[in-house]
């Protein structure tokens, strides 16, 4: 018994290492050559690397004097495979083991580990585990990413989505209008994301139309590359509508001669009614509305 957990343990721990040391393909330029290699680790300075598998002798390259572009190994590709078909705790966990195979090589811009690491946050963030994409978000350089927008994504974690997940809403309706943030330029998804924790926060401090306000922004900004966002804004603005206790006087006239379609539970239901077809149309990708929504539909404007 002793013996077969000795041999365990030593199976376990050079696992551990061959993950810690794996190398990753990449094409090399510098001023006086191009090659390509396998980069064995890397910090801000240099970088170690052999020529091919077949080769033992390592040798070590500025960093400041070489062009690296990464090959993407393949059990990354096969995470952000699991990734786009948004199975994101399954993505989450394979990118985890991605990103610790290559930290060797983490201090190089555009490394394989820098990114599967981005794209774990992402998975946390759509799954909204804000605990544990503060945990991961608190521990990352993004220095390392090329894309910008991804840079400005790692901001918005640290801004607005710790501030969901402490329940900051002032602060974040006062962030959210600070020309710091409404007049910076944004690719559409990311501005998604802050009108939709602004949304959050209006809830939070009972401003039920400032929400619907921000949520309307949230999926209107870019509901083609923000579907879970786009998808939770509107099940959010339904649910405000559906509770909203204008709209629930308004079912109660709505048989009698005291309804009126200028009454405001009347243009809420409206609105409800035109996210419902928005929802066939686009919004639910194939899946119909949450059924107690579809109740809206009931009570159109009787004078169109």
């Amino acid at each position: 018994m002793k013996k077969f957990l000795i041999t365990a343990l030593l199976a376990a721990t050079s696992t551990s290492s061959l993950l810690a040391q794996k190398e990753v393909r990449a094409f090399i330029m510098t001023p006086k050559d191009t090659f390509g290699g396998l980069i064995k680790s890397a910090n801000e300075k240099k970088f170690i690397w052999r020529e091919s598998e077949q080769t033992t002798r390592s040798q070590s390259q500025s960093i400041a004097t070489s062009t690296v572009y990464f090959f993407q190994p393949p059990e990354l590709t096969e995470a952000l495979e699991l990734y786009k078909s948004r199975k994101y705790q399954e993505a989450a966990e394979k990118l985890s083991a991605v990103a610790a195979s290559y930290k060797k090589i983490e201090g190089m811009k555009g490394n394989p580990s820098s990114l599967a690491y981005f794209y774990q946050m992402e998975c946390y963030r759509k799954l909204e585990n804000l605990e544990k994409l503060s945990e991961l978000s608190g521990k990352f350089r993004p220095q390392f990413l090329l894309r910008e927008d991804f840079k400005t994504q790692q901001e918005i974690y640290s801004v607005f989505w710790e501030a969901v997940r402490t329940k900051g809403w002032d602060r974040i309706v006062s962030i959210a209008n600070d020309d710091k943030w409404r007049k910076r330029k944004l690719p559409g998804n990311l501005r998604a994301q802050i009108a939709y924790c602004e949304g959050l926060a209006h809830e939070g401090l009972k401003q039920p139309i400032k929400a619907l306000n921000a949520y309307n922004n949230a999926f209107v900004a870019d509901f083609a590359a923000s579907e879970e966002i786009t998808r939770k804004s509107a099940t959010n603005c339904l649910r405000i509508i559906y509770d909203h206790p204008d709209v629930k006087t308004t079912i109660k006239l709505y048989p009698t001669d005291d309804y009126s379609d200028n009454m405001n539970g009347a243009l809420l239901i409206k609105e409800g009614i035109g996210l419902l077809k928005l929802w066939d149309q686009i919004l639910g990708a194939g899946q119909p509305a949450p059924k107690k929504y579809q109740t809206l539909l009931k009570y159109p404007p009787k004078k169109s």
